[in-house]
């Protein structure tokens, strides 16, 4: 697999993890399906091993995004993240608009929520959902 420091384009997506909670760890079911390997569950929940996402460590998050978005070699970066995300949006902004042009749409939604609506004594927040646009300099 190519590494971003040689992989070059017109268009880059991107959509990270935004908080603290592994993908592996809420799909090791179907990572050891798809890795076709023998598994022997272990602990409480019977996770198998997983990396643990810089994007899903708050002391790191930005970091990582930050060396991700200089070392890419596209000229359109479009970056989905929301407003509970790790990285807070005046710190996205500032990164993105250091390395070209940059806009922001942005989509408010119902909160997801996954316990019962009748149980719930307040209203729903909204997340709302960005699209950062950068087309980078150079």
């Amino acid at each position: 697999m190519p590494s971003l420091n040689t992989l070059r384009g017109d268009i880059l997506y991107l959509d990270p993890p935004y908080n603290a909670r592994q993908y592996g760890a809420n799909y090791h079911l179907l990572n050891t399906i798809a890795l076709y390997e023998p598994f022997l569950p272990q602990g409480k929940t019977g996770l198998r091993p997983y990396y643990r996402s810089p994007y899903c460590q708050k002391n790191k998050a930005l970091a990582a995004l930050t060396d991700l978005l200089k070392k890419a070699r596209f000229r359109y970066i479009f970056l989905s993240y929301n407003n509970e995300g790790l990285i807070p949006l005046p710190e996205l902004t500032t990164l993105m608009k250091a390395l070209g042009h940059y806009e922001c749409i942005e989509q408010a939604y119902t909160r997801f929520r996954a316990d019962k609506a009748h149980l719930r004594q307040h209203k729903a927040s909204a997340t709302i959902e960005y699209l950062h646009i950068l087309e980078k300099r150079g």
